[in-house]
């Protein structure tokens, strides 16, 4: 009898072991497809703009900047009342406007052809590095190169431009790096109209119809 129970019991435990178990299936984590996740807007250079926005993402402090973080270059409100303003940037110890400059200039020059009451106060700038150098005319002749192409190119009158060439004196970026220093190899020119801003012309002392 004894024997027959644990050969029944035997039996039972082959017969569980040969049983299949169907596994759980796991349980799903939740999918979160649309979490917005906050992120605060990186401004590298500090300029008011964000680096998503931002054409010139390295550009040096206490440069003015247009609406996409830019140097401006030109400004044109053409109606009544006339004022804009031009900037170039040069290579060291270069007096050649760059190309890319041109069309904007060629603006400035047929509004001045077609306007005839429009003037223009030329200032051009050099860098640190360059006054170290020796290059004190150089800020000269930067000024009369822009004033020659008005002249030259669109018969501007002589009168109705002045240039004045400064030192190193009025830098707009540090020039303790050439990236930053290139921003200080510069010319800044505002146009106006004589009807509202003639005293404004007149009381400007710079050179006119001397030709460079």
């Amino acid at each position: 009898m004894r024997r027959y129970s644990v050969l029944l019991l035997t039996a039972s435990i082959a017969l569980a072991g040969c049983q299949t178990t169907t596994a759980v299936p796991a349980k799903e984590l939740p999918q979160y497809e649309n979490i917005r996740t906050m992120q605060a807007e990186i401004d590298s250079d500090s300029d008011g703009v964000s680096d998503k926005s931002d054409y010139c993402p390295n550009t040096p402090p206490n440069v003015m900047i247009d609406e996409n973080g830019c140097p401006p270059s030109l400004e044109i409100t053409d109606k009544n009342f006339i004022k804009g303003e031009v900037r170039v940037y040069y290579d060291e110890n270069s007096s050649e406007i760059d190309s890319k400059y041109f069309e904007e200039l060629d603006r400035v020059g047929a509004l001045m052809q077609k306007r005839l009451d429009i003037v223009i106060v030329i200032e051009a700038h050099i860098s640190t590095r360059e006054e170290r150098k020796g290059y004190q005319t150089l800020a000269n002749n930067r000024a009369e190169k822009l004033k020659n192409f008005l002249i030259s190119k669109y018969q501007v009158n002589c009168n109705r431009i002045k240039t004045h060439g400064y030192g190193a004196e009025q830098p707009v970026a540090s020039s303790d790096t050439e990236e930053a220093d290139q921003y200080n190899r510069r010319l800044y020119a505002v146009f106006i109209d004589t009807k509202n801003n003639i005293e404004n012309f007149n009381n400007s002392n710079g050179k006119s119809c001397q030709i460079f």
